[in-house]
């Protein structure tokens, strides 16, 4: 069983308060965070992904009640969102594996591979990603942050230059991470929404 745990929690950035005295709890393999744009969606991953430092209060993920450390996130937690960057010079391929061999990780190939199945993106996979088109970027940022298959996927706004097929296969990924583990979604697509056991509402919760 995975979880959410956040205590009083609140981010400024500068005099600007994203969010203030948030507390929340969930148990279950899919949660979406939903509220209107600035509401502190992105802000929120980023705390829950541990790259960045909450100004007061805390959030956990917990798996199988235990908490996932700040210095295991790396390991355990895997992150797509828009500021999250692949090298645009360097193919598909080499992204994931380079992500792959900083986190110490072996049987390199058949990851990256097994990854670019999933998104579909196998026959790109030796392209630069500057030459793939939006949506496809999107795929490989998907495969780069599942690769090595992690126990918590944080999903930033997933959908996002994605056509028909490629929200089927996002629907896909989020299914296959419910199943081993936990699949956070920050959106406001009512269908991702309706992937998730649970919601937390950034605009009702201010």
């Amino acid at each position: 069983m995975a979880g959410v745990r956040i205590s009083n929690l609140t981010q400024r950035f500068d005099r600007r308060e994203v969010f203030h005295g948030l507390n929340f709890a969930f148990d279950g393999s899919c949660l979406a965070i939903t509220g209107p744009n600035g509401s502190g969606k992105s802000t929120l991953l980023r705390i829950l992904a541990g790259l960045l430092v909450p100004t007061a209060g805390e959030a956990r993920l917990l798996i199988d009640g235990d908490e996932i450390e700040r210095n295991q996130a790396r390991a355990l937690i895997g992150l797509a969102a828009p500021d999250v960057q692949l090298y645009a010079e360097l193919s598909v391929k080499e992204n994931i594996a380079f992500l792959l061999r900083a986190r110490g990780l072996s049987d390199i190939p058949s990851r990256v591979n097994a990854a670019l199945e999933r998104v579909d993106l196998s026959e790109r996979g030796g392209d630069a990603v500057a030459e793939l088109s939006s949506g496809l970027q999107q795929r490989a940022a998907i495969a780069a942050a599942i690769a090595h298959e992690p126990s918590v996927l944080l999903l930033d706004e997933p959908s996002s230059n994605l056509d028909e097929s490629g929200i089927r296969m996002l629907h896909g990924i989020v299914e296959w991470q419910r199943a081993r583990g936990l699949a956070v979604i920050a959106t406001n697509d009512p269908d991702e929404a309706a992937l998730a056991a649970g919601c937390l509402d950034l605009g009702a919760a201010r």
